[in-house]
């Protein structure tokens, strides 16, 4: 089981499944697309919001600390 006080490990998890989330989404879109199926509306604005999200945790959020970046 994870460490839940683990925060810096779960941020960026966070930020890599947000930004997962929004590449997938964009995928389906354009897989509906090339079947000529529909896609439902909401679901473009949906994705640019995840994109935003995605972006703005990358900006808030303090990177990361490795062992080399004492």
């Amino acid at each position: 089981m994870p460490d839940p006080n683990d925060i810096p490990r779960r941020r960026g998890r966070l930020v890599l499944d947000v930004t997962t989330a929004a590449s997938e989404v964009s995928r389906l879109v354009h897989e509906a697309h090339d079947l000529n199926l529909p896609v439902e509306p909401g679901v473009r604005p949906g994705r640019d919001s995840l994109v935003r999200w995605a972006v703005l945790l990358e900006e808030v959020l303090p990177p990361e600390r490795g062992l080399g970046s004492i």
